[in-house]
């Protein structure tokens, strides 16, 4: 494929030319997200940004007017990557495209503290990939020290340079986005005086959105009893997993298609995840947060993770009568400390100026 696709080196490197995905092409999410609004409203008269999508039709309406879409993997696709000056990413690609001399290509990962380990090799053939597709960066973004040696210096072998913090995290820090807790609202018909429990299990091997364990209703009623007033609670399910509306009623809400995770948090006063990495991502609102692990011991407990589960700065629940107790005795005090004291262990680099920083180190470059 590489050798292929690079026939379409024969047309010049475009300077100010950006191309961004997320997903692989599935959704506008993420930092790729962020990054692109950013340069819309500071930099569009200088640029010509591309957005790829498995289905642009379907999200053409959601990204800047100053951006174009392309099909991902198209052959179109294919030109626009080999001509774009910096192409702006969130997974580990399929490794089918080559940097080209002069070409930046930023690694700003899904996850940016390297708490669970990253993908390993199967074999000789998927060890070349993986260490093709490292050596094509020129940038990789982190949200702390520990993902820094962790995953970026040792699991990936990437010895270039490294950006500080995670341009999705600024909305989570500055919490200056009001109008982020609207869309949420205003999406999901939630009155003002309902609060939200987010509830984003990862992605489970042979598990059905009816497997998890949780029993919504003794939820509801627990989160009203300790912190009163009445509650809603939204379900975010991994986007790999086929989900059914059928768990759906008056108080549970499917908001696994919602278009970023990121509004969900900034819009929930409470949050329940078992092994995602959000949660490291809502830790930095110091809102109420619980790990609901009912599957611990037969997914091999701390061994599939770079840090144990226990060190991850919220309470680890193991059944729901663990997860009913730890939210009946939750204290802010106690919630505040875990959290500052797990930011302070994993080294955080997050200020809430990593959009920013990125930026400008991405237009000091077309420049």
């Amino acid at each position: 494929m590489r050798g292929l696709l690079n026939v379409l080196n024969i047309f010049p490197i475009r300077k100010n030319r950006i191309l961004f995905y997320s997903f692989n092409g599935k959704r506008y999410a993420c930092n790729p997200l962020y990054i692109s609004e950013y340069l819309s409203q500071n930099n569009a008269d200088e640029l010509d940004m591309i957005w790829a999508f498995k289905e642009p039709d379907k999200l053409k309406g959601s990204v800047s007017a100053n951006c174009r879409t392309v099909r991902f993997r198209s052959l179109k696709y294919y030109y626009y990557a080999k001509t774009s000056h910096v192409i702006v990413y969130n997974v580990q690609e399929q490794g089918e495209l080559s940097k080209r001399k002069g070409q930046l290509f930023v690694q700003t990962w899904h996850a940016s503290n390297g708490y669970k380990k990253i993908s390993h090799a199967k074999d000789t053939l998927d060890k070349k990939r993986l260490a093709l597709m490292h050596k094509n960066y020129s940038l990789v973004l982190s949200g702390c020290e520990s993902m820094t040696e962790r995953r970026v210096r040792t699991s990936m072998n990437f010895s270039g340079e490294v950006i500080h913090g995670t341009p999705r995290m600024d909305i989570l820090i500055n919490q200056d986005r009001p109008e982020l807790k609207l869309n949420v609202q205003e999406y999901f018909r939630i009155r003002d005086d309902v609060r939200i429990m987010l509830y984003a299990p990862t992605w489970k091997k042979n598990r059905s959105d009816s497997d998890y364990g949780l029993d919504y209703e003794k939820l509801k009623s627990t989160l009203e009893d300790k912190f009163g007033g009445s509650w809603i609670i939204l379900v975010r399910f991994h986007p790999n997993m086929q989900v059914s509306d059928d768990f759906e009623n008056e108080y549970v809400r499917n908001a696994t298609n919602y278009p970023d995770i990121q509004e969900l948090m900034y819009a929930s006063d409470a949050m329940i995840s078992d092994y995602s990495s959000c949660i490291w991502d809502y830790s930095f609102l110091e809102r109420p947060g619980f790990l609901f692990c009912t599957d611990f011991e037969e997914n091999g407990g701390n061994s599939t993770f770079e840090v144990p589960i226990e060190q991850w700065g919220f309470p680890v629940c193991l059944t729901m009568e663990e997860l009913i107790r730890e939210i009946q005795s939750f204290s802010d005090d106690k919630n505040r400390k875990r959290i500052r004291d797990n930011h302070i262990a994993m080294g955080s680099y997050e200020d809430g100026k990593a959009t920013e920083r990125i930026c400008n180190r991405i237009m000091s470059c077309i420049k």
